[in-house]
């Protein structure tokens, strides 16, 4: 392997990398690329890193990748698909104005291709121009009215502003309705299509992230009284086993053994719950569901106001770019006579927050945490769902991307999906945190005088 050649092998790195993520081993799988890309030097070495990279959902390194191959090109069919693979890059790194200075390029050449129009208007979007995007796609519903299907996430904003929330939530949600390799391909079985038949199984995919299942296991609830039996299908590795005990205590039941499922029963995506049941805003949230065990061992103390905040989510997370804050900015904003904790299972190292991580080894032990706050201000992280979920007082900015949990009717701050406790403030201008903030400052001052004067 002494060739660099023969390190940069498709067969090689693609191997490797897709193995080191199935087993978990996804900061490794980082290592070995950002390895890799210091000794990379030819467009094939950039392609192959390039591939990689957007797999294990290397972003930097892979608009790195992205930039390379554009300088390497040779010839105008080479520069088209290297713009293609850049203005993806741009826009997961969130620098959507980026990624259009190369989309407009690519339509100069071939002005009513379907994926680059696409890509504009989801780009337009992210730049918080919300009409000019659905006008975009208007167009190219005219141009391209059979593949209506392939782009109608892009209304899912505009349904769920107008308050048609089960249409924009499964419009929002179409990748995750599509066919799924393991429940249609694999086992043979038929999706749910929102009918009850009570006495039935109904096998639930655990997909999203761990904020996502804790935004949507509230719906069990629900599907029980009609009188069938939700199970959610999951995963036993280190990832999902805590949170699956943490459900497992409230009741509900886990199955993580894929042989024991009934294939003559159904199945259905978690998220797309509350869009099969049909349900409208006003009855997305019915109360509390999720109750701390209040452990000896978790005990903080201390008689200053206390504030719990995190500042990004999963790095592995594809649209994790996009709500991640400095975290000057957010102790900026904070008040100077409270102790602010940082509520991580990772280590952080500032002067300004008090390091929680050596108490987290579980979900119990950040829900009993959560619930010693006095508040949590957060990014849009799985800690304000489950914050909210206990009744916690929850602040929370987020970007300008649409998320199908903040875009509703409401223009007030509040959420249909949360109860009062929860007050949203959103980005007006990419990347710039400091419009949400300076409001969340303004409500934080406010909740603070009420509770401690």
């Amino acid at each position: 392997m002494n060739n660099i050649n023969e390190i940069f092998s498709p067969l090689h790195l693609k191997t490797t990398i897709l193995d080191l993520i199935d087993d978990e081993k996804r900061e490794l799988a980082w290592e070995l690329i950002d390895h890799y890309y210091s000794k990379a030097y030819a467009l094939k070495h950039f392609d192959v890193l390039g591939y990689v990279a957007h797999k294990a959902d290397k972003r930097d390194t892979y608009l790195k990748c992205a930039e390379a191959i554009y300088c390497l090109c040779e010839n105008s069919e080479q520069l088209y698909i290297a713009r293609a693979n850049l203005y993806k890059a741009y826009n997961l790194m969130n620098y959507p104005e980026k990624a259009i200075f190369y989309i407009e390029k690519n339509l100069q050449m071939t002005p009513d291709d379907f994926e680059t129009l696409c890509h504009k208007a989801s780009n337009l979007s992210l730049m918080g121009k919300k009409k000019e995007s659905e006008e975009l796609l208007e167009y190219v519903e005219k141009l391209y009215p059979e593949k209506k299907d392939k782009f109608d996430s892009g209304f899912s904003g505009k349904y769920l502003r107008e308050g048609k929330t089960s249409k924009g939530l499964l419009s929002f949600l179409e990748a995750e309705i599509k066919e799924h390799s393991l429940f249609e391909k694999q086992l043979k079985m038929k999706k749910w299509n929102g009918v009850i038949t009570p006495g039935k199984i109904l096998y639930v995919d655990a997909c999203g992230g761990i904020g996502d299942q804790i935004i949507n296991i509230r719906f069990f609830e629900k599907i029980k009284k009609y009188g069938m039996r939700p199970i959610l299908v999951s995963s036993d590795t280190k990832f999902y086993r805590n949170i699956n005990s943490l459900l497992v205590r409230h009741g509900h039941e886990i199955l993580t053994d894929k042989i024991l499922i009934d294939r003559t029963q159904k199945w259905t995506s978690m998220m797309t719950l509350p869009g099969y049941l049909g349900l409208k805003e006003h009855e997305l949230w019915s109360g509390t569901y999720l109750t701390p065990l209040k452990n000896p061992k978790n005990k903080i103390p201390g008689i200053k106001p206390k504030i719990g905040i995190k500042c990004s989510g999963n790095p592995y997370f594809a649209q994790d770019e996009y709500r991640k804050i400095p975290i000057e900015k957010m102790l900026k904003i904070l008040p100077k006579e409270a102790d602010i904790f940082y509520i991580d299972e990772k280590p952080i190292d500032h002067p300004g927050v008090i390091d929680l991580s050596h108490m987290i080894n579980s979900w119990e032990d950040t829900l009993d945490i959560i619930d010693q706050m006095d508040c949590i201000v957060s990014s849009c992280t799985s800690l304000v769902h489950a914050a909210a979920a206990i009744g916690k007082t929850t602040f929370v900015a987020v970007p300008i991307a649409e998320y199908y949990i903040w875009t509703t009717t409401k223009k007030d701050g509040s959420s249909p999906w949360h109860g009062n406790n929860l007050f949203v403030s959103r980005q007006t201008k990419v990347r710039d945190w400091e419009e949400p903030l300076n409001v969340i400052e303004n409500k934080l001052k406010d909740f603070l005088r009420i509770n401690y004067e």
